[in-house]
């Protein structure tokens, strides 16, 4: 009997619930035609077999039920763990794209090794119409497609179109061809085709609203940074305009005598302050040619002390009532720079040394090497940073002090942060212990053997 029972038990395993149970009603008449006297028939003499025989059956068709049961849900779990592993492997790669034309591509390429299937995606437009794939070897019916995105209800016409439905608007179609043609698609893989639409549709919605707030920050930033502009450069384009105004002015009266004295004041006036409106305007457009550069920069080897020395002799008049100091070690390295911009982030430091410290300070000019990097100094005893978070200094239109009469818009440090970034390196700021204010720049330090481009790109 406990044999029987155990076939039962394997049939419910591997077979339906009907086979499972004609299964059970099987082993107890076979059980009841060897076993039961007498044997060999199916007549039963004494009645505590046919207890035992219900018995029998009963406990049969109730393990069978259970094992049908149990085999039910544990392909139910399978499949559900399957769907899941696979809306994982298909949601992970969709996180990472950032566009719809990689959403796309990463959806369709999932659809089609999944469900063995051809599949094209239709966008939709601002506009709400569908726009043609880029290329499909299937027909897509473009009316049925319309009609299946206004509905947002799938249908089949040659193939399954899905609607791709957004939280406010219609985001467009997929279409799915099974191959074979003829080939149907099961109730778990529709349930999932249904999963990857609607997981499609999210990804697609995210990267619509990502474009629109980036759009919408650009945007933000365009007219913050246009605003800031107009306001910093006409503040510290009055000033030289009224000077030169007023120069301009005086030379015009006819009763004004110019004298020798009198002509070359107000020449220098107007010479200095229409050099200081050019300089502010080239600070612009060299800020926003650094910002846009592609970082292809015309690099060469150069000594440190060389591209000093540039830079002190363009300011040697504005410095030179300033104590000097370079300390430059005579065994530096030499780095390969785009010495143009190096001399330039040399000149803005230099420059604010000149316009925000008093006569008589003293500028240090110095510079170090240490593990992969050089770092090169300027500092002074003047009056120090101002109060706040140093970092605040290098962004654009950003000044020391607010109210100061000395010329500018903001963007020396700026410059200076731009051209140091694109050499790989960087600039802070800080405070000297002893007072007064320090830059130190730091530039990656390279070999010429590291340098030198390799054999397959020089072939």
């Amino acid at each position: 009997m406990m044999i029987y029972i155990l076939g039962s038990t394997v049939a419910g395993l591997y077979l339906g619930r009907a086979a499972s149970a004609f299964n059970a009603v099987t082993n107890m008449l076979a059980f009841d035609f060897f076993f039961v006297p007498p044997a060999f028939s199916f007549e039963v003499e004494d009645t505590q077999y046919l207890f035992s025989l219900a018995v029998m059956l009963v406990v049969a068709i109730v393990i069978a039920n259970l094992m049908v049961t149990i085999r039910r849900n544990s392909q139910t779990a399978q499949a559900r763990e399957r769907r899941t592993a696979l809306l994982y492997a298909m949601s992970r790669e969709l996180a990472i794209a950032n566009d719809a034309d990689a959403i796309v591509g990463v959806a369709v390429r999932h659809i089609c090794a999944v469900f063995h299937s051809k599949a094209v995606v239709l966008l939709a437009d601002d506009l709400g119409r569908l726009e043609s794939p880029v290329a499909s070897d299937e027909p897509v019916d473009f009316a049925h497609a319309e009609a299946v995105a206004a509905s947002g209800v799938r249908s089949h016409k040659g193939g399954i179109y899905l609607p791709l439905q957004g939280s406010r608007r219609k985001l467009g179609v997929i279409v799915v061809w099974p191959q074979p043609a003829a080939r149907m698609l099961s109730a778990e893989k529709s349930l999932l085709l249904d999963n990857f639409a609607a997981q499609l549709a999210l990804s697609l919605e995210r990267a619509q609203l990502a474009e629109a707030a980036e759009a919408a920050r650009f945007a933000a930033e365009r007219a913050a940074l246009r605003n800031t502009l107009l306001t910093s450069i006409s503040h510290d384009l009055r000033t030289p305009l009224a000077a030169i105004a007023g120069a301009g002015s005086l030379i015009a009266q006819p009763d004004y005598a110019l004298n020798s004295d009198r002509r070359t004041t107000l020449g220098q006036l107007i010479e200095r302050k229409a050099r200081d409106m050019s300089q502010l305007l080239s600070n612009v457009l060299e800020l926003m040619r650094m910002e846009f550069a592609t970082g292809n920069l015309r690099t060469d080897w150069h000594a440190i002390e060389d591209l000093v020395a540039l830079a002190l002799r363009s300011h040697a008049s504005r410095i030179g009532q300033r104590q000097l100091v370079v300390d430059l070690p005579p065994d530096l390295p030499e780095v390969l720079v785009d010495a143009t911009l190096i001399v330039q982030i040399l000149d803005n430091l230099l420059e604010n040394a000149a316009k925000y410290t008093p006569l008589g300070t003293k500028i240090t000019i110095s510079a170090s090497a240490g593990i992969g990097s050089i770092v090169l100094a300027v500092c002074d005893d003047g009056p120090g940073l101002p109060p706040g978070d140093p970092e605040r200094l290098f962004e654009k239109f950003q000044r020391g002090r607010a109210e100061s009469n000395v010329v500018g818009v903001g963007l020396g440090l700026a410059i200076c942060r731009a051209a140091a970034r694109l050499h790989g390196g960087d600039i802070r700021a800080c405070n000297n212990p002893g007072g007064g204010a320090c830059f130190e720049i730091t530039l990656p330090m390279l070999s010429q053997v590291d340098a030198l481009p390799s054999p397959e790109l020089v072939a």
